[in-house]
């Protein structure tokens, strides 16, 4: 192990990088729960929540709220936190709380992931995580040339400003305070999400 490593490693024990995938909402324009969706052998929030275990997030949360029920069946087998939001038809603002208030305190930073990029890897999250102990920002994205996306990682000095949004505002609504730093990412198929029948059919159509 190289002392980069050897130092990083001791970063993220001091300052563990925890991951909260959004799993709340109805899903309307896809007409039925699309994180339940099979891809490759298993559902789309299974792998969501199985690649940021494999990364070494550390707890990963998922917040449900339409689909709890199932999407609590559908991760019985992955060391999981499972939080139900009532409120989640009020808005992501709500999704948002329920997440970071299931923390742990020591947490230093979140991942925010959405269960409908079935395109995030391992690596990604691994890269995003490293480069945050390195540098420290604020608010740390991915871009696929020109365009941010997700998942996106948050440090714990603005973990109190997230839980004050209110309705349906995400973390996105932050944005033009904080800029997030860029991780450039070359992977172009980072940009594609589930959310419509049409998408779910391109994504069977890639096996």
């Amino acid at each position: 192990m190289n002392s980069l490593n050897a130092e990083s490693d001791s970063l993220e024990e001091k300052n563990p990088v925890a991951g909260i995938i959004l799993a709340a909402g109805a899903a309307s324009r896809m007409g039925r729960p699309k994180l339940l969706l099979p891809w490759k052998g298993e559902t789309l929030i299974h792998r969501a929540a199985r690649t940021a275990l494999a990364a070494g997030l550390q707890p990963v949360v998922v917040v449900t709220g339409a689909a709890h029920p199932d999407i609590l069946a559908a991760l019985a087998d992955l060391p999981v936190l499972v939080v139900n939001n009532p409120d989640w038809e009020s808005g992501q603002s709500t999704s948002l709380r329920a997440g970071i208030r299931a923390l742990p305190e020591q947490t230093r930073a979140v991942l925010f992931l959405l269960g409908d990029q079935p395109f995030v890897t391992p690596e990604l999250i691994r890269c995003l995580v490293a480069t945050y102990l390195q540098t420290k920002p604020v608010i740390l994205a991915p871009f696929v040339g020109e365009k941010r996306t997700n998942p996106v990682l948050f440090d714990h000095s603005i973990f109190d400003v997230l839980c004050q949004l209110q309705g349906d505002a995400g973390a996105r609504s932050i944005f033009d305070r904080y800029p997030p730093a860029a991780l450039p990412w070359p992977d172009e198929r980072l940009l594609f999400d589930v959310d419509t029948p049409e998408d779910y059919k391109r994504l069977i159509s890639s096996q």
